[in-house]
């Protein structure tokens, strides 16, 4: 049971949660004194170093486990690795406050990650780089601080970018040199820039250099900068040599060896989630071919169904989406899977946000339930405020009456007829004071060619959408109010049904004029990529992430302009993400531990085939929802196998062989079974056991006396 001490220690963890919402980023610092307060708080937090940085930082290392009847040295394990993307703050903060988050919850619940397994959480792998962020007008970056020649002049980190306008960001140059040119403005959103098209006539207009100015006078600017090294490159699944960012050799930084190291004196380790970068959860990874080493880029075919159901799993408890893919060559994730062999996963825990829909919250979820506001029409009806409002005929009233052949629709002249007889009955003019803007003053009425049809009004931002393609609620409400005044009735399902084709037949039929609906002066085409990160920077973030283009005297490049993407804009969102992210993930993490392998022997059966001759059956099953190893992991001979011993003298044993593996079993309860002819007398004994390394061990005592155990 939890202590009165430990509680009042959680409840002391989750008010720093809270606090943290109000603050900003802690700092590597700043975290590592957390985690040292944490791990003096509960009982159940081990804290360790795995290793240093390239500048001496400590690597910490959280084990979280209770006291149970299990040894914790026993137990399979869950990793966790964040910060390893030293630019990904957000997942340092969430590996750090999801623990709080799991030890607040009911013991129940997380009786199995905490009782039956453990979890590791090393929450900040790369701190020397994370410290940039908290540096003023320091430029994003992703590699360590190894000094390293860029441009290889024989020179290290001389050329980096600079603050030179002092407006405490390092964004970009927009320099006017047509010989090397390679952007123009982009035409539809002058913030951006965009490629020249030849077969467009466009040419390109200026080249775009990271703000700074040429330090070593070599005629190029900013390429020399701090570092180094990307962590997340450095592993040999994948690795890439000479590649950029790389490391002169697989695991050639401190920081990514003590992490391979740990996971090499961790064999328990089943299951390895990271925060950075990659996503492999909201999305299955895709990618194909080899490495240059010959080692598969992609999933086993065998382990698609595992990543699609856990990536199912996750998306019940976060809504992260619309996320990019990098290449994951030299990743520790894609090392993780396709080479120490466990099933690993990474997730970035958040993405731009979808652009604010304009109409509050309430009213959409009104809509979806089919619920609405009322308003009355003039004519002593609800109508109601559905997508599709209330603006169909009874089609096939209308067409009885005016389908003079009988032939089931509506021919040229009998269309004349029933516009005729409409005009007759409404005297020619729009109905007044009937829907919400028929008889509106100032109402623009549709516009005719040289051929009598109607043409397209321009779109108006101030109408109401209605669901029915880009028509407005007002013009259906007119259409709703001529079939009234028409003798027509209007039925709920013709409302629902109704189609913009149906709208534009009516509303020239009627006279009616067809009013669309602008979207809020953008293209109707959802904002995209960069489009769509100034979308999210206008409307959600005040505009923070982009600074505006401004002209600069450059002191060698001459005239240019200064402006873009702020740094960190895209990778860091605000601090308040924080608490809802870490709940979900502590919640994630439980609900994993339940489905982790459960492997354990059956019931043994003996027959007795002579005087001290006997049959011995016994099978291994697998309760657990995972398999006990992936299809990757055994394609490669990496998989950790259970072996299946019968501890007997040789001698004892006629058929069967004493020592089997399993190397892997599918979880639901599946089962392998091993059979042995022993010679033994009658009512002695001998044990099996199955060992894992991944799963600890078990064994069962089995007494040669004909039973029925667990048969086949």
């Amino acid at each position: 049971m939890i202590s009165v001490y430990i509680l009042a220690s959680i409840s002391i963890g989750l008010q720093e949660v809270d606090q943290n919402i109000e603050r900003e980023w802690r700092t590597p610092e700043e975290l590592r004194a957390h985690v040292t307060t944490q791990a003096g708080s509960f009982d159940e937090i081990t804290i360790s170093t795995i290793g240093h940085t390239q500048q001496g930082q400590p690597i910490q290392c959280l084990e979280i486990a209770r006291e149970s009847t299990i040894a914790i040295e026993d137990r399979s394990a869950i990793l966790v690795v964040a910060g390893i993307d030293g630019n990904h703050l957000l997942g340092s903060e969430v590996a750090i406050e999801l623990v709080a988050h799991l030890l607040a919850m009911d013991s129940e619940a997380t009786r199995t990650l905490l009782e039956t397994h453990k979890l590791f959480v090393i929450p900040q792998v790369n701190p020397d780089v994370a410290q940039h962020y908290f540096i003023p007008a320091s430029a994003e970056i992703v590699k360590n601080n190894k000094p390293v020649d860029d441009d290889n002049d024989g020179f290290v980190d001389e050329d980096s970018p600079e603050d030179i306008n002092g407006d405490g960001h390092i964004t970009m140059m927009r320099v006017p040199d047509l010989e090397k040119a390679t952007h123009i403005v982009d035409p539809e959103t002058p913030r951006l820039n965009a490629t020249p098209d030849a077969l467009q006539g466009t040419s390109a207009e200026f080249v775009l250099y990271s703000e700074g100015i040429d330090n070593d006078n070599d005629g190029k600017y900013n390429e020399d900068a701090i570092g180094g090294v990307d962590i997340n490159k450095n592993f040999m699944h994948g690795y890439q040599f000479h590649g950029d960012g790389a490391g002169v050799w697989q695991l050639s930084e401190s920081e990514s060896k003590a992490l391979a190291d740990f996971a090499f004196a961790h064999q328990e380790i089943a299951f390895i989630l990271v925060y950075g970068q990659h996503d492999t959860l909201s999305k299955t990874f895709k990618d194909s071919g080899n490495d240059n080493a010959g080692a598969p880029k992609t999933l086993h075919k065998g382990d698609v169904k595992l990543y699609e159901k856990v990536s199912e799993s996750f998306k019940k408890f976060t809504d992260v989406k619309n996320t990019t893919q990098p290449n994951w060559d030299g990743s520790f994730v894609a090392w993780a899977y396709a080479q120490y062999g466990v099933p690993a996963f990474s997730t970035p825990l958040w993405s731009r946000p979808d652009p604010s829909k304009k109409g509050d919250a309430a009213e959409e979820t009104a809509y979806e339930n089919g619920e609405s506001e009322s308003s009355d029409n003039g004519s002593g009806r609800d109508e109601g405020r559905r997508p599709g409002g209330m603006g169909s005929f009874d089609r096939e009233a209308m067409i009885a009456e005016f389908d003079s052949d009988g032939d089931g629709e509506l021919n040229a002249d009998e269309r004349v007829a029933f516009r005729e007889s409409m005009q007759d009955r409404f005297g020619g003019n729009r109905p007044q004071g009937g829907g919400r803007s028929g008889g509106r003053p100032g109402g623009r009425r549709a516009q005719s060619n040289s051929d009598g049809n109607q043409t397209q009004p321009e779109k108006d931002s101030n109408l109401t959408p209605s669901g029915v393609g880009d028509i407005s609620q007002e013009t259906l409400d007119e259409l709703y109010q001529a079939a009234l005044n028409a003798g027509y009735p209007v039925s709920e399902e013709d409302m629902a049904e109704i189609t913009p084709e149906q709208v534009e037949q009516y509303a020239k039929m009627s006279g009616v004029e067809i009013r669309r609906v602008q979207n809020n002066n953008r293209d109707e085409k959802p904002a995209a990529g960069d489009a769509a990160w100034l979308v999210y920077s206008d409307d959600q973030r005040k505009g923070e992430g982009f600074i505006d283009w401004t002209p600069f005297n450059h002191p060698q490049l001459g005239e240019v302009e200064i402006g873009g993407w702020v740094p960190y804009f895209k990778t860091v969102p605000t601090v308040d993400v924080v608490e809802t992210r870490a709940k979900e993930q502590a919640e994630f993490l439980v609900d994993i531990a339940n489905k982790l392998p459960n492997v354990h022997f059956g019931t043994p059966t003996v027959k007795q085939l002579g005087k001290t001759t006997w049959e011995v059956t016994i099978s291994v099953i697998n309760d657990g929802w995972f398999p006990s190893g992936t299809a990757m992991a055994k394609s490669n001979k990496r998989a950790r196998p259970f072996v299946v011993r019968l501890n007997t003298d040789n001698s004892n044993i006629i058929t069967g062989q004493k020592v089997q593996r399993i190397w892997s079993l599918d979880g639901g309860g599946s089962q392998q079974w091993f059979t042995w002819v022993v010679q033994a007398k009658p009512k002695s004994s001998m044990e099996a056991t199955l060992y894992s390394e991944k799963f600890g061990s078990e064994s069962v005592k089995i007494t040669m006396q004909q039973n029925n155990g667990g048969e086949k």
